[in-house]
């Protein structure tokens, strides 16, 4: 599958500079990058290091989860991770996400990953024209959702040479979604075997293309409701679904999308960190998928990490629900475990050895 878009302009311009300090980038500029990818406008902001200000230097481009993402980095715990980078002389990309900041246009749910695999490729193809980065050193960061984007978009450049994942799917976003919500029923006092039998209907209802099936399903709902408080979601929507019948079933949706189909011929370098504790991708699940399938495609250069006691957001958790978050945020207390820094920086190093050789 090749996603192109027309790329139709590419502009820098000197945005500011940074100061180096506990609470601010360690960089010696930032610059703003604009361009189009199809029918968006992107606004990005480019993050020079200071051991490379006169120089070529690698270069990250950060691509974010689900929901809001905004070029501009506010928290202390955010800047510490992209001093990770900028400390190691790698050049650091992230760009308004389109809906948020300055990008201008409108995601597709139903072209969702397509979209913004496609913005990616064409932010490498305009920032390896950069006279400060290297174009032979330009790889991924990404987290969550950004698991689905990143190997779209290094099936669509040869340019991409490394990547960097945490708490990344190693499964289709069905089944994925359909782990978050039995673990967040759980979080919230259902039964196991409970949660799971509302699992197992609900993946019949939006999957069957059996009509008994469908209608066991819708039925089991209405009499056994279904609440994820944490999701603000709820089983309501059952008996409206049968509106939904009759219809076919698209096997070659975005939903259906397994990233591992791409990974399994990936040979670049590539670190995967996990949390124990993490609620929303299963991490067992994703690290055996993520370990055989680049065994599979022969890379010799690739480590995947389980931390314990992190969550899905790599900070440090008791249960990894979305209630406890909920709470840490309200509180004041939620942030990045410090094993997660330290194993960003750890593969860094590898990394940067690894092209010294």
């Amino acid at each position: 599958m090749i996603f192109r878009s027309l790329l139709k302009l590419s502009l820098i311009l000197a945005a500011g500079y940074c100061h180096a300090s506990s609470d601010t980038l360690n960089c010696s500029a930032v610059e703003e990058i604009r361009f189009e990818s199809a029918h968006f406008e992107i606004a990005g902001n480019l993050y020079l290091p200071n051991s490379f200000a006169n120089s070529k230097s690698p270069l990250v481009i950060w691509v974010s989860g689900s929901g809001p993402s905004f070029r501009t980095v506010k928290t202390r715990q955010t800047i510490r991770l992209i001093n990770c980078f900028l400390d190691a002389g790698i050049a650091y990309f992230r760009i308004d996400k389109p809906g948020s900041g300055d990008s201008k246009g409108e995601l597709s749910d139903d072209k969702l990953f397509e979209q913004l695999s496609q913005i990616v490729v064409d932010a490498v193809n305009v920032l390896m024209t950069h006279q400060k980065i290297d174009p032979d050193l330009i790889g991924l960061f990404g987290s969550s959702q950004a698991g689905y984007i990143m190997p779209l978009a290094i099936a669509n450049s040869h340019y991409i040479k490394f990547m960097i994942g945490s708490s990344c799917p190693g499964e289709n976003s069905i089944d994925q979604w359909n782990y978050l919500i039995e673990k967040q029923m759980i979080c919230e006092g259902i039964s196991p075997e409970r949660a799971a039998k509302n699992v197992e209907m609900f993946s019949i209802l939006r999957s069957t293309n059996n009509k008994e099936e469908f209608d066991r399903a819708i039925n089991y709902f209405v009499a056994n409701p279904m609440i994820v408080k944490s999701l603000n979601y709820d089983s309501t929507f059952a008996e409206r679904a049968r509106q939904w019948w009759p219809r076919e079933i698209n096997e070659n949706d975005e939903s259906h999308f397994n990233p591992i189909s791409i990974v399994e011929k990936m040979t670049i370098p590539i670190f995967m960190v996990y949390g124990d504790k993490d609620t929303q991708i299963d991490p067992a699940q994703a690290i055996d998928a993520y370990n055989m399938a680049l065994k599979k495609a022969g890379n010799n250069f690739f480590r995947i990490e389980l931390i314990k006691g992190v969550d899905h957001n790599m900070c440090t958790s008791a249960t990894g629900c979305l209630n406890e978050i909920t709470e840490q945020n309200r509180a004041g207390t939620y942030s990045y475990s410090e094993k997660y820094y330290d194993a960003v920086k750890n593969w860094i190093e590898m990394l940067k050895d690894h092209y010294k050789n």
